[in-house]
């Protein structure tokens, strides 16, 4: 019953708020909990112990996305590691390339904002995605459909803040390893989301998101 309502808490964090107050993350592991008795035909009773360990999935799951963002970002991007500088220098540049305009969330570059194309299409996004939620038949995303098909936009927007965070571990030169979790990408979170409300919201009843999210599962 834990791991089932550890997979439901999770699929509710991606679903509604990935950066919880205390109290929400309470009552969303109560809620998890109930659900996942249900599942089993068990009227089981939690206690402090068991919300706890499913409430720590919060930071978790978060850490997940960010874990897989790196090495994908390294190699899609290449990214060097070394000492020389002319490399680090290399590194720097290409951090503020990606970071203007989200140039990385393309999936063609132009040489302005308006000639990039393929918004939310860039194949790095999908292949984040993969890696956590779509490795093989077994995984929650396949298991709980009720909940990530159409994929979550909240977590689409978690899967652009990981992107960003890795991105922004290279800023240096050199990489250093940066926490998501970190307040500041709590905002960086926020940001993307009101962008993909926005972008929902640009061609009115066509809604290009919801296409897009559709997209993104049946890929996945």
């Amino acid at each position: 019953i834990l791991e089932t309502a550890t997979e439901i808490y999770c699929a509710m964090l991606l679903m509604e708020n990935l950066f919880p107050t205390s109290v929400h993350e309470f009552s969303g592991a109560k809620k998890a909990w109930t659900q996942a008795c249900h599942h089993h035909n068990n009227k089981l009773a939690y206690d402090g112990g068991i919300l706890k360990l499913i409430m720590a999935w919060s930071t978790h799951i978060c850490g997940q996305f960010k874990l897989k963002a790196h090495p994908i970002v390294m190699t899609t991007f290449s990214c060097e590691t070394s000492a020389n500088k002319g490399v680090q220098a290399k590194n720097c540049l290409l951090v503020s390339e990606l970071k203007q305009n989200l140039v990385f969330i393309f999936h063609t570059w132009g040489s302005s904002l308006n000639e990039h194309t393929g918004l939310y299409t860039n194949p790095v996004i999908q292949q984040v995605i993969n890696e956590v939620l779509f490795k093989n038949k077994l995984d929650d995303s396949i298991k709980w459909g009720t909940y990530y098909n159409p994929f979550p936009r909240v977590a689409f927007a978690l899967v652009l803040t990981a992107i960003e965070c890795a991105i922004d571990e290279w800023a240096s030169g050199l990489c250093e390893m940066i926490s998501i979790k970190e307040d500041n990408y709590s905002r960086v979170f926020n940001s993307h989301l009101i962008s993909l409300d926005e972008f929902s919201k640009a061609a009115g009843k066509l809604d290009p998101l919801k296409k897009l999210l559709e997209q993104v599962y049946d890929t996945g």
